[in-house]
């Protein structure tokens, strides 16, 4: 009789997350590799899959498996496989490209990519999944109490890059080298503070705008960081000398259409705005577009959509993380405001905890 395992799912036709049963697999392929989660992140992306109900099921399937958000270690390996051994700790890449892409994978548009837990491929809420090297990072093991934060701190790893490298092509290699650049952050949640920690891993002033008060934990958890933390208010987005007390690059964390306009006001000649967070709108906009759309052309300023994240972004992860727990330790503990066993997990998957960032579901190693 085949063994079966639980994993969550998400249904066609439904909003409500599901515990299902999977088969275990049966055998490891030569070029494969058998890993078991350790720990699954719980993230907004689940969130919407099942709000849609309708998620993007494999070929043939009924439910999609969740969890794209994971460390895990390597159980076994096949013949073929010499780069990894049983024990090696590892974060699996989301996104995978179709045969014959030659385009970076997190440039390719939709329909010429899988990704494990979000579009047609199941993502790793089960205990135990098959993968291949390519797609995996290893992870040292000192890391392993922070290692589940690598793939949403990948996310704001590409957004940082990304502007780095358009930024040094227009005004030179040195670009925000030997001047920082000041950075605001938008939001509060999971990936605001990756995108903090981007940035406080290479030595950039960053404030953090939200809507919590000063002593809340959130709030507290950003000062902790190094971060300067602004509450949203008009007051907030308003520069009497937009070079001299504007900001080079916003990384912009809530998805909402109304922040994004507002703060472009305080964007100075040649910044950066980075999209790193994204909601599907409620209402028409009422929006002053044309006020950003001249502010941007008059300043010279560049608007990045980014998603995913490609190879480099994932290294430089692992590498910052290594990095940021020299210093701020306890503070990288904070982030995870919940861990819940698969069983305990369900409620999660469909509702926010006051000041939470972070829900982890931990597995049995």
């Amino acid at each position: 009789m085949q063994k079966m395992q639980s994993g969550i799912a998400a249904r066609r036709g439904s909003v409500i997350p599901e515990i299902v049963q999977m088969a275990v697999p049966q055998a490891v392929g030569a070029t494969q590799i058998l890993c078991r989660t350790l720990q699954l992140g719980i993230c907004g992306t689940d969130r919407e899959i099942l709000h849609s109900a309708a998620p993007w099921v494999p070929p043939e399937e009924s439910v999609l498996l969740l969890g794209h958000e994971c460390l895990a270690k390597v159980e076994a390996v096949g013949s073929d496989v010499t780069d990894w051994k049983p024990g090696d700790l590892a974060v699996p890449a989301v996104r995978r490209s179709l045969p014959g892409e030659l385009r970076r994978l997190d440039y390719l548009p939709l329909g010429r990519f899988t990704e494990r837990g979000i579009f047609s491929e199941h993502g790793f809420s089960v205990p135990l999944w098959l993968d291949h090297s390519q797609h995996l990072y290893r992870v040292p093991a000192e890391l392993a109490d922070i290692a589940i934060f690598t793939e949403p701190l990948a996310v704001a790893e590409k957004g940082v890059n990304e502007a780095l490298h358009l930024q040094r092509a227009r005004l030179g290699s040195d670009c925000w080298d030997t001047t920082p650049p000041k950075v605001l952050v938008t939001g509060m949640g999971p990936i605001g503070f990756a995108a903090g920690l981007a940035c406080i891993a290479r030595g950039w002033p960053i404030t953090m705008l939200g809507r919590d008060q000063p002593d809340t934990f959130r709030a507290t958890l950003a000062q902790r960081f190094g971060m300067q933390y602004q509450r949203l208010s008009d007051a907030a987005l308003q520069v009497s000398d937009l070079e001299r007390d504007g900001v080079d690059l916003i990384l912009e964390c809530t998805g909402s259409d109304e922040l994004m306009v507002r703060t472009t006001k305080v964007l100075r000649s040649c910044g950066v705005m980075v999209w790193l967070g994204s909601l599907k709108p409620e209402r028409p906009p009422q929006l002053d577009v044309a006020g950003m759309m001249l502010h941007g052309l008059l300043n010279n300023h560049l608007h990045i959509g980014c998603v995913n994240s490609a190879p480099r972004d994932f290294i430089d992860a692992i590498t910052h993380l290594g990095l940021l727990r020299k210093t701020y330790w306890a503070e990288l503990q904070a982030l995870i405001t919940a861990r819940v066993s698969l069983q305990d997990s369900l409620w999660h998957y469909q509702h926010r905890e006051a000041q939470g960032i972070k829900t982890i579901i931990e597995y049995s190693s």
